[in-house]
């Protein structure tokens, strides 16, 4: 993992030299580059769109925020709510792929507002509590009556039901 910095930093030179590389290459052929443009314009727009999708898996995983910034998600919700508010109120033409793209990321970060405010930013709950599954040190079967009854409980307060 210490490594981790040279290999993002060496990831983002190769994508830079590939990029360029595929731009002086269509950029002498009309329709080629403006399939190329398109294409790197909309798979951009796409990976935009999904970036709270992540984000939204790990909250839900542990039932918790913990560690994601209050601050970050009024920021994104205002930047969502501002481009909605440019996309269908402007005099120019927007692109509907740039519209839907929008909405989806403006759902996607709406439901991690709904998820700040049901799971807040406390501890994490670690996913196998709330999916009816026991683990026990010692090994061995739970009843689901058991792990009913322990379910109410949060994790550093819980009590094993032998």
């Amino acid at each position: 993992m210490a490594n981790y910095p040279h290999r993002y930093w060496q990831f983002l030179l190769y994508l830079f030299i590939t990029l360029m590389a595929c731009e002086l290459m269509f950029a002498p052929f009309g329709f080629a580059y403006d399939f190329y443009s398109s294409t790197i314009g909309y798979l951009g727009l796409a990976i935009e769109a999904t970036l709270p999708i992540p984000q939204i898996l790990s909250n839900n995983r542990t039932r918790s925020c913990k560690g994601f910034r209050f601050s970050v998600l009024v920021s994104w919700i205002a930047g969502d709510a501002m481009k909605m508010l440019w996309f269908f109120t402007a005099t120019t033409e927007i692109p509907w792929a740039f519209k839907f793209c929008g909405m989806f990321q403006a759902c996607c970060d709406s439901f991690l507002g709904v998820q700040y405010f049901m799971y807040g930013a406390g501890e994490s709950v670690p996913s196998h509590a709330h999916s009816g599954i026991s683990i026990r040190q010692n090994g061995g079967a739970r009843s689901p009556r058991a792990v009913h009854k322990i379910g109410r409980a949060s994790c550093r307060e819980r009590v094993w039901i032998k």
